[in-house]
């Protein structure tokens, strides 16, 4: 220690107590904060409690303690969890105010001094709360983006009875009065694991003041650290048992107990605290991966307490909710997804399709459906089509949701179980008095955050011209002539060769009326391919002319549903209203759940392939959006030519056995928005994925199989795991294939067997009749939503078109006999196919081409037929 920290004989008016575990990369950042603290060395001490680390954090510390400025006091003690370090820190700490500062986070040098400030001019309150940064690690920088921003405009008192949804909760950024900790002997309670045991002690803390009020300190920063490996405990706590029990129970169930009052009624202020902990939980939930680990020998317990939790809120409270902008999906389940009863919401008109001249009328409800009448212009109307979609939460339905498709034109009123019921068309639009608040604000900012203010706006105002331009340049007769009404086909930005590239063939050859084009990046592989078959109608993703054929097309078809496709940026900045609509050919057959994606996309027709695939995207229950006014029945327009590839390869040309893998979410980069590419994970070549397939590709039975049959081992990754054949070595008898600059289909033809795990290409092989073996060693994770989806309507040993392996041994077992067996499925299997597939006549693309002109048309019930040769209604 300095000299003024060995001498300082009073009391200092700040204390951290700080629980310290495995932190030692992090602690650099962390003590260097500390150290730059603007206020003098005897005002604040260092209680760091050292909770059983099992790296180098304790020597970190020690080294810390016998050189820094301030009084740094280290303890150690076995591990515990967080709330034990915090109270054995608490037994030793002095200072007059006492806050818990997380070891991987960071304070801003002027912290302490803006908390002095603060609590000079404010004697009497009871907590101080710290503006929340975050730090995200991944690109180093440093964002206003934490969910509570919005309380700290200006420094001020809250008062929680009358700003319910103000209170934040997390000791880590709050300064507490240490004489009143000690008075009421407040602790954490250590059964609360691995998060909200601060909010819980907040809590504690004020109710046991006659008026629950916070210091919300603008100029006290907090830095909270988003670790780029997501390893924090807050980051990783969905996967911590403990979020599914004690945190329930002795943590909500607890908080909400001591808030009652004696009329009955629960602090609205710790209602909306629980309402904000909980709305984590259902964004988890709707995660693509779910994120919710609920542990199997807890699921009861777990869903019991839940609705325990939820049962003592009270709706009024749950609907004024606004500390994190929750969905409101989230409020109506927390308000009446628990309730006995029945309940419905307000109908509101959330699309209108303004080529068919309908417009979706969307509400919720709990219990039994209400009966419904609807009036357009007072004339009685019926739903052109109508849907039940079935909201699950952690897997159990809770609340129901109805879409209904109505005819557009004229006032629309709705009467729901005989009460009329207001139709809401209107969404919430930044206000001129909000604009006016936000200018009065300026003038209250420091001459910096002025001048840091106009620069933000003076490049607002470059970039809303450039948009200006680019969209009065899209309007000049040349781009409009060429590209007004266009279809704009296209796959991946870097690949084609996909149901995109297919329909746009049989556009090109069978339907010159229609003004197609192909969009495809320049620098792809199959660029120059496509550009010397269909010359200019091929246009480079991303270039000025896609610009201005995307801002007059009337459709963009493709094959996937990834953002960049569906919204590509370059294009929504300059026209946010999508002028086009959009259809998604898929890249597969659907079989999982995959409506947690794909809902985010605003899809405007949807190809199916199956009657099971129909039913489980547009039937009544389903999780998807789509109804089936937007999904048809017309098989992949890719069908078309693999049927023709494989009709015209011989028998014996069917030598390929392809191994061929799906990717997964937890193995790959978050794709690139502008370049549509992933990169691959460093944890990959560790990975069980790795070590399981190469073992498969490196099985000496299965080489000897192969060789016996004259068969040529191929290994084909999924685009989004590409980057593996640059590093990967595999074994010399095996060829290494891309999807990327070759005839995939043609591939398919060559075709002897497929060996897959949970890949669509499975519906290629067998649409052609080709046998495959499905290898499945991470089933029981993938079931739980460890990918894509969650689980859906297709079981592999009921539905699937092989046998199912979940060892290698296995695998190798049912690869040799499929070898042995030859070019052909077995007869079950074979079965399973023709029923899966009753109808195979190339027809696929006609089918596309004739739902998308009907949904480009007006809509009337006289012309509509139940089902059309499109697809079905």
């Amino acid at each position: 220690m300095t000299e003024a920290a060995i001498t300082s004989s009073s009391s200092p008016r700040f204390s951290i107590v700080s629980a310290v575990y495995n932190v030692e990369p992090y602690l650099g950042d962390f003590i260097a904060s500390i150290e730059a603290q603007r206020i003098p060395a005897g005002d604040l001490e260092v209680i760091a409690v050292d909770d059983g680390s099992t790296d180098g954090s304790l020597d970190v510390l020690r080294a810390w303690a016998g050189r820094s400025r301030h009084q740094v006091h280290v303890y150690t003690k076995p591990n515990g969890g967080q709330g034990s370090a915090r109270n054995l820190g608490l037994q030793h700490a002095t200072g007059e105010w006492v806050t818990f500062t997380d070891p991987d986070d960071m304070l801003d040098p002027g912290y302490f001094p803006a908390a002095g400030r603060f609590a000079d001019t404010h004697p009497d309150v009871p907590v101080l709360s710290a503006r929340p940064k975050i730090l995200w690690e991944a690109t180093g920088t440093t964002t206003d983006a934490h969910p509570r921003k919005w309380q700290y405009v200006t420094s001020r008192v809250a008062d929680l009875d009358e700003e319910p949804s103000v209170f934040l909760g997390l000791t880590p950024g709050s300064l507490f009065r240490s004489d009143r900790i000690r008075a009421l002997e407040l602790t954490f309670d250590t059964r609360i694991r691995p998060n909200f045991e601060d909010a819980h002690f907040a809590v504690r803390y004020l109710l046991a003041e006659g008026r629950p009020r916070v210091g919300l300190v603008r100029d006290m920063v907090y830095v909270y650290r988003k670790r780029a490996d997501g390893s924090s405990t807050l980051q990783g706590s969905m996967r911590h048992p403990g979020r599914y029990g004690p945190v329930l129970e002795h943590g909500y169930l607890d908080a909400l107990e001591r808030a009652r009052r004696p009329g009955g009624g629960v602090a609205p202020w710790v209602q909306q605290l629980i309402v904000y902990e909980l709305s984590w939980y259902l964004g988890a939930d709707e995660q693509v991966p779910s994120t919710i680990e609920i542990p199997q020998d807890g699921e009861a317990r777990f869903h019991e307490l839940w609705s325990t939790v939820v049962g003592r809120l009270d709706p009024g409270v749950v609907a004024q909710n606004r500390s994190r902008k929750p969905k409101a999906l989230w409020l109506d389940i927390l308000a009446h997804g628990y309730r006995d009863g029945r309940w419905h919401g307000i109908p509101a008109v959330d699309k209108v399709d303004h080529a068919t001249g309908q417009q979706r009328v969307r509400y919720r409800f709990t219990g039994t459906q209400p009966t419904e009448r609807f009036e357009l212009a007072g004339r009685a109307i019926e739903p052109a089509y109508a849907k039940t979609r079935t909201h699950r939460v952690f897997g159990l339905p809770v609340i129901h949701e109805r879409i209904l498709w109505l005819e557009a034109g004229g006032p629309l009123d709705g009467w729901l179980d005989d009460r009329r019921r207001a139709i809401d068309r209107s969404k919430p639009l930044p206000t001129p008095a909000g604009r006016r608040r936000r200018s009065r604000l300026l003038t209250r900012l420091q001459p910096a955050r002025v001048r840091l203010e106009l620069v933000r706006r003076a490049r607002g105002a470059a970039s809303r011209g450039r948009y200006w331009l680019l969209r009065r340049l899209s309007q000049l007769p040349w781009y409009r002539g060429q590209f007004e009404g266009a279809w704009v086909l296209m796959d991946r930005a870097n690949n084609a060769d996909d149901n995109a590239e297919r329909l746009f063939e049989h556009i090109r050859a069978n339907r010159p009326d229609i003004n197609a084009w192909f969009t495809i990046a320049s620098d792809a592989t199959d660029w120059r391919r496509l550009r010397a078959t269909y010359g200019s109608r091929v246009v480079a993703w991303g270039s000025l002319r896609w610009r201005m054929l995307m801002l007059n097309c009337a459709w963009l078809v493709s094959s996937h549903a990834d953002r960049g496709i569906v919204a590509p940026r370059a294009v929504v900045r300059t026209e946010p209203k999508r002028p086009w609509k959009y259809a998604f050919l898929q890249h597969g057959v659907i079989k999982d759940d995959l409506s947690p994606w794909l809902n985010r996309r605003d899809i405007d027709m949807f190809v199916v392939s199956t009657a099971a695939e129909l039913e489980s995207v547009a039937g009544d229950g389903s999780g998807y959006v789509v109804t089936h006014k937007e999904t048809r029945l017309t098989g992949l327009p890719r069908f078309d030519r693999l049927l023709t590839v494989a009709r015209s390869t011989r028998p014996e040309d069917r030598r390929l056995l392809i191994v061929a893998p799906t990717w997964r979410q937890g193995l790959t980069g978050e794709i690139d928005r502008d370049t549509q590419r992933r990169d691959v994970d460093a944890g990959y070549w560790t990975s069980t994925y790795h070590t399981s397939w190469l073992g498969l590709l490196s099985s000496p039975a299965i080489a000897d199989a192969v060789r016996s049959r004259g068969w040529t081992l191929a290994f084909m990754p999924h685009p989004n795991m590409r980057p593996i054949l640059e590093q990967m070595t595999l074994p010399a008898h095996v060829q290494a294939l891309s999807f990327e600059g070759v005839d995939v289909q043609a591939l398919y033809g060559q075709c002897a067997l497929l060996v897959t795990d949970y890949s669509s290409v499975a519906f290629n092989i067998a649409y052609i009749d080709r046998p495959l073996v499905y290898f499945q060693f991470d089933r029981e994770e993938i079931e739980r939503g460890a990918h894509l989806g969650k689980k859906g309507y297709f079981d592999y040993e009921r539905d699937g078109f092989g046998p199912v392996a979940e060892t290698l041994e296995a695998a190798e077992v049912a690869i040799v006999e499929a070898i042995e067996r030859g070019p052909r499925a077995a007869p079950a299997y074979q079965r399973r196919i023709t029923t899966t597939f009753p109808t195979r006549d190339g027809g696929a693309c006609a089918r596309v081409v004739e739902a998308i002109e009907e949904m480009s048309r007006p809509w009337s019930r006289s012309t509509d037929r139940p089902i059309s040769s499109a697809g079905n209604r």
